[in-house]
């Protein structure tokens, strides 16, 4: 029998960095995924921001995070030997002098300060807006399938991924770890994301309130350039006259695909934002596994031994990872205390 310290379930952005993360502790995993079923990641934008520009709020734990995403992505890099991690600006457009007037404020307050630039800008060539514009720092962008590629080839090449449907019937107590077929382990880590938000997995996880986001690639008659315009919704450049623009919010219908009405309510943003003409050339739809509560779900589960659960990032997937995967890290290894706010046992009634 083969032996690892970890089985992991779920290739997606989770699963993808927390392996990294317990590699880079010394631990040995063994990755189980379809990547067919990586429903959230293939429709991420895969931007990391950690202000809610729509409120003006920092997100939960935000400086911590951005501190771990900025060393781990890199660190990735070099793991994989590909390029995925982007540095890229994020332009909030106002819509009224008083939105102008509270970003000059957020940006003055020392908690703010490192993410927002003082300086009201012009917008861009070609995007319609009154009141001007302002910059984002340390905001970026990392390309999820290239990432999810790059970890994928790299667990292959060390004979530790296996693609495939994982089996929760056949998961066996062996000693004081568990036995899955002929690979024995200290634990299991489930993140298999939308496949346990949408209740596909046979592990029973409680919790999650599943979120559909549709995208759609447009090609632009003038080119945006390489940045983040963020209205409402967001509009990414990516430097050859093309846009990803998203993402829209619904709480059901999740089986259906990309629909037309959200097609048409991002074709009008574009429309309303856009002077010029374009070409919906690309649209796709992907499933956030999002928590009740809106924060993730990272501990053992509440009724199996051996049995972890790392998910429920939702649309914050690429800022919230590293750090979390990192606290999970550390009380595996050193036995760090986990994060009381995302024990999957406060969802169990």
């Amino acid at each position: 029998m083969k032996y690892v310290d970890y089985i992991i379930v779920g290739g997606g952005i989770s699963g993808s960095v927390l392996s990294y993360t317990l590699m880079k502790y010394g631990a040995s995993v063994h990755v189980f995924d379809q990547p067919n079923a990586n429903k959230s990641s293939v429709v991420a934008s895969g931007l990391w921001n950690p202000v809610v520009l729509k409120r003006m709020k920092k997100v939960w734990r935000a400086d911590e995070m951005m501190e771990t995403l900025q060393s781990v992505y890199p660190a990735m890099e070099n793991w994989t030997q590909e390029t995925f991690y982007e540095p890229l600006p994020i332009r909030r457009v106002f819509h009224n002098a008083g939105e102008q007037n509270q970003w000059t404020a957020h940006s003055d307050h020392p908690s703010f300060s490192p993410y927002l630039n003082e300086r009201i800008c012009d917008v861009p060539k070609h995007i319609l807006a009154d009141h001007g514009s302002g910059l984002m720092k340390q905001t970026g962008r990392v390309q999820v399938t290239a990432m999810l590629k790059a970890v994928r080839a790299k667990l292959e090449a060390e004979d530790c991924y296996t693609e495939g449907i994982f089996d929760w019937d056949v998961v066996a107590s062996h000693g004081d770890g568990i036995q899955y077929g002929s690979l024995g382990a200290h634990a299991i880590i489930s993140c298999e994301g939308a496949q346990s938000a949408l209740c596909e997995s046979k592990l029973e996880v409680s919790g999650f309130a599943p979120v559909k986001g549709e995208v759609i690639t447009v090609k632009l008659e003038e080119d945006l350039g390489k940045e983040c315009i963020h209205q409402g919704h967001f509009m990414i450049g990516n430097g050859r006259k093309e846009a990803l623009v998203g993402a829209t919010y619904a709480w059901e219908g999740f089986h259906e695909g990309p629909t037309l009405a959200k097609r048409e309510e991002l074709e009008a943003h574009v429309q309303k934002v856009w002077d010029g003409s374009f070409e919906t050339v690309a649209h796709i739809a992907g499933i956030r596994p999002a928590v009740k509560d809106r924060k993730p779900l990272v501990g053992s589960h509440p009724h199996l031994k051996n049995v972890w659960i790392f998910n429920g990032m939702g649309s914050r997937a690429v800022l919230m990872t590293p750090f979390l995967a990192q606290n999970l890290a550390e009380h595996f290894m050193y036995g760090s205390p986990l994060l009381t706010e995302c024990l999957p046992e406060r969802m169990v009634k």
